[in-house]
């Protein structure tokens, strides 16, 4: 019976779905509120990480070469582009009828320098040096003409540049404000940085010269809307009452049975969208006792049911996931994906041959005299839906499991201080090659310091250098999938969802549609015309 409610509930999402998107002309003007439920850190593309920051900067900023939702590539800043029979030099023809918003002139000089310092990373969790692994220059040749180069070829580049990390910077404006640019970003975007309330809200408005986006948009010129102001609302409960009261318009990953409960409202528009990338799990730190221990970590995936904690925790809204990579990204291993199900009795086999047992009956196990201790910290923001049940079902196998809820600079240092048994992770991406930010053992102490599983394994690094540099896509395909089973065999993920994006728009919003990535292309939306 449960099942049959769910299949009606998601027949019903999509009855929504198909009917908002083609019912309403759109006009021009007015403002808006979204709620996020975290607050960037850094809206400096060459420094930034995290989910909320890459939903703003896309709004701010432009890419030299534009993706549309089915991955064709498209221009941007850049009209033209060349590569070399080696794959590891690309020259780039750019337009010379674009400003930055503080109205300096946008020139290659622009794109070297964003490249250069997003080779260097603005922060030590920035994801862009990662993807500019091999980087050597970028040449000017003159004012509209540049030439990226690295000593080896990389497979994903134009596709890389249409990611938010790799978008292009004013020099004056980070001349300017210097360490203090993240937080005063400029660009070339349809959307103009205004202000930042620390803890509350980010505004911006309209860039009123905004007229080179790229060709696949469904309106050429400024954005529709004036103004967006992001409130950061880090409650689910909370997103939802600011919707409710009419504080918000938009508002991203609301109460999800609320949102079930909402899906027939004729005011309400609900948006979903399955992501590809990394999915939410929890990385084992294989230095730290007791997850050093093989068994230890097996016992720790074969304890808990991602099915029902997908059903419990999200109403089915976020898919359960098996493996590191969701079933919906480019070159997924589905043997990976198979090596564990739910069976607490193989957990508790693997735990007893390893010597952990419960001696005294206080249904915690031991062994020595030391209990099975994890140390878990927690994003509320991201884990608040399931991290209590996720914690109930490794008690029910004998682990005393200890909450530590954070805000995500907390967790980040507490991952980097080495104090952590499991700790979240998850990348909303188009390709697999997003693994090597969090897997490859370069990013333990040094790098972005990111790959919380301390996992040291020279097949797995070799495989995350050497798969941005394949060109041929079957051999590149066949190295991410050996990564996937290397990954899941050593037991350093404990899958838990997959990233489903899901949005509350009330009726009088209109033109909402999704990027690759499940971001809302903000420049389309605007009220629906009366």
């Amino acid at each position: 019976m449960k099942q049959n409610k769910y299949l009606i509930f998601i027949l019903v999402i999509a009855a929504v779905l198909i009917s908002s998107v083609a019912a309403f002309a759109q006009s021009e003007g007015g403002s808006i509120t979204i709620g996020l439920a975290v607050e960037p850190v850094s809206l400096d593309p060459a420094g930034g990480l995290y989910i909320p920051e890459q939903f703003l900067i896309q709004q701010i900023f432009d890419p030299l070469v534009a993706a549309d939702p089915e991955l064709n590539l498209h221009p941007a800043l850049a009209t033209a582009w060349e590569v070399n029979a080696e794959g590891t030099e690309f020259t780039f023809t750019l337009r010379d009828d674009v400003t930055f918003h503080d109205g300096t002139k946008f020139t290659a000089e622009a794109v070297k320098i964003s490249l250069d310092r997003a080779a260097q990373g603005t922060t030590p969790a920035a994801a862009a040096p990662a993807i500019l692994t091999d980087y050597i220059e970028t040449e000017i040749v003159d004012d509209t003409t540049v030439i990226v180069k690295f000593s080896a070829p990389r497979a994903t580049f134009l596709q890389d540049l249409s990611r938010p990390w790799l978008f292009i910077s004013s020099p004056a404006a980070i001349e300017q404000y210097g360490d203090d640019y993240g937080q005063h970003p400029v660009g070339t975007g349809p959307f103009v940085f205004s202000s930042w309330a620390a803890q509350d809200n980010i505004v911006l408005t309209k860039n009123p010269d905004y007229n080179w986006g790229a060709e696949f948009y469904s309106h050429s010129g400024p954005a529709l809307l004036d103004e967006i102001t992001f409130r950061f609302l880090p409650e689910a409960a909370t997103r939802l009452a600011a919707f409710q009261s009419g504080e918000a318009s938009i508002v991203q990953d609301p109460s999800y049975l609320e949102t079930s409960l909402l899906a027939t409202d004729p005011s309400v528009q609900v948006f979903t969208f399955a992501a590809p990338g990394m999915t939410s799990h929890q990385m084992i730190n294989v230095e730290n006792a007791p997850t050093d221990d093989l068994n230890v970590r097996q016992a720790l995936i074969y304890a808990v049911d991602q099915e029902t904690i997908s059903q419990i925790a999200f109403y089915g809204l976020q898919p359960a996931a098996h493996s590191v990579i969701s079933p919906t990204t480019w070159a997924y291993n589905q043997a990976a994906g198979d090596l564990y199900r739910y069976d607490p009795d193989k957990a508790a086999a693997l735990l007893e041959e390893s010597g952990w047992v419960d001696s005294n009956g206080d249904g915690i196990r031991e062994k020595d005299g030391v209990n099975l201790h994890i140390e878990y910290p927690a994003l509320p923001a991201y884990e608040e839906a399931f991290m209590e049940l996720l914690a109930s079902y490794l008690q029910n196998a004998g682990f005393e499991v200890n909450i530590t809820k954070l805000d995500d600079a907390g967790v980040s240092e507490f991952g980097a201080a080495n104090k952590h048994n499991i700790l979240n992770m998850g990348w909303i991406s188009r390709d697999p090659s997003v693994l090597s930010y969090v897997y490859d053992s370069a990013n333990i102490d040094g790098g972005n310091q990111s790959a919380y599983a301390r996992f040291r394994n020279d097949r797995l690094d070799e495989i995350l250098h050497t798969a941005p540099q394949t060109i041929d896509e079957e051999a590149r395909k066949a190295l991410y999938e050996e990564a996937q089973a290397i990954i899941m065999e050593n037991a350093i993920a404990l899958p838990i969802h997959a990233y489903g994006s899901v949005y509350l728009t009330d009726a009088s919003i209109a033109g909402f549609r999704f990027d690759s990535e499940g971001f809302p292309f903000l420049y389309e939306i605007s009220f629906a015309a009366e």
